[in-house]
């Protein structure tokens, strides 16, 4: 099954300030100055390392985190279960001070959540391996919602690790769960516009993907309902519909 990127959440993250989008299955994001793409592909990669149980090893990297010392909240939505970390800078260094996952089946589930959990190194999500979901005999309700909790806990460790980001002129899907394509031109021929659009179409048939681009040949090369538009100003990056629902005609 394909698993869908529902929602991308960030909060005090570099230049992701309040940032809260419902990305479609291939979102276009164009982006004059490239520091939102910057700072994309940096909340994915540390979002993936958390799920591989690598966090500390990748935060002890002196540019990740440099300038932060707020609450970081992080969240993204995988087939419309949320996922849900928040880092806070304490005197020992960076820590996951609240974790949770919430189920589409009406469940959450609070990893780590204070008072009754104390701040953690690692993300809990990491001790969910992807794989099957053992299955009980017989069982009630209660192992039900256990094995809906311990799956929806698998697919979204597994689609985490699975994140890669790769130049639009030339990527590989194979072992990718989601993919953001990075296409650093702004003037780019005609030819090279249409092989980034149509291998990009190509590759969201298979996994959901984030085209960042600087390039507005490129971003017109899509349905303008596909199109983002980002502004950053002050460090402050701000995401806005090319196309308007209103302007579409949507309801």
């Amino acid at each position: 099954m394909l698993l869908r990127l529902t929602r991308i959440e960030a909060a005090g993250f570099r230049s992701l300030r309040e940032v809260e989008l419902r990305p479609r299955p291939l979102q276009v994001v164009l982006d004059p100055r490239g520091e939102a793409t910057r700072d994309l592909v940096a909340f994915f990669t540390l979002l993936r390392e958390l799920a591989h149980g690598r966090l500390q090893q990748h935060l002890s990297q002196p540019a990740v985190m440099a300038g932060l010392r707020g609450p970081v909240k992080l969240g993204l939505g995988v087939h419309h279960d949320d996922y849900q970390v928040e880092l806070r800078h304490l005197p020992e260094g960076w820590r996951i001070f609240r974790e949770e996952l919430h189920l589409l089946a009406g469940m959450s589930l609070p990893f780590v959540e204070p008072p009754s959990h104390p701040p953690c190194e690692e993300a809990r999500l990491s001790t969910f391996p992807p794989g099957p979901t053992p299955s009980s005999e017989g069982g009630g309700e209660a192992e039900w919602l256990g094995e809906v909790a311990d799956r929806v806990s698998r697919d979204t460790n597994g689609f985490l690790r699975g994140f890669r980001a790769q130049p639009a002129s030339g990527f590989d899907v194979e072992g990718v769960s989601f993919l953001v394509l990075e296409e650093p031109d702004e003037a780019l021929p005609g030819n090279a516009v249409w092989d980034r659009s149509q291998s990009a179409r190509a590759a969201s048939s298979r996994v959901p993907v984030l085209l960042c681009t600087p390039s507005v040949a490129l971003a017109d090369a899509f349905d303008p309902e596909d199109v983002l538009r980002v502004s950053t100003s002050d460090g402050t990056s701000s995401f806005r519909p090319l196309l308007d629902r209103k302007e579409s005609g949507a309801p």
